[in-house]
């Protein structure tokens, strides 16, 4: 199983969620996914748009899937019963990694409001964050 991540579980992101999992997870390399992300606050949230845009991100082999989607799926609210109220849901999506090869990989996508939350121009959720702080 593969894992494409744009925000918090990044490489290189301080999360402290990330020390049970670790030794899961085989860094692959970087990638972009056609999709637009937003500021939620303390994470991102990425969501499919008519606009054709990519985000950037990294990807990672699951070595442990069953364990690591559990933790995972906890942090990220996605809750397969009861679909409306889980912030995050769970999908593949084609992952264009930069090598030039395209794979399938979760992600998680924000399945909530868009109301009173604004677009990151960016397609980095680092250099976001980055000059954020600076401006």
């Amino acid at each position: 199983s593969d894992l494409f991540a744009y925000g918090t579980l990044r490489l290189g992101y301080q999360l402290k969620l990330k020390d049970k999992i670790i030794d899961d997870l085989e860094y692959i390399g970087k990638a972009g996914v056609e999709s637009s992300l937003y500021d939620l606050g303390k994470y991102p949230g990425t969501v499919k748009e008519k606009e054709k845009r990519e985000i950037a991100g990294d990807v990672f082999i699951v070595n442990n899937p069953e364990k690591v989607f559990k933790i995972l799926d906890r942090y990220e609210g996605h809750l397969k019963e009861e679909k409306q109220s889980s912030e995050f849901v769970r999908r593949r999506n084609r992952v264009k990694l930069n090598s030039g090869k395209s794979i399938n990989a979760w992600m998680y996508w924000y399945n909530n409001t868009l109301q009173g939350k604004s677009r990151i121009k960016y397609k980095d959720y680092f250099r976001y964050l980055k000059n954020a702080k600076t401006s």
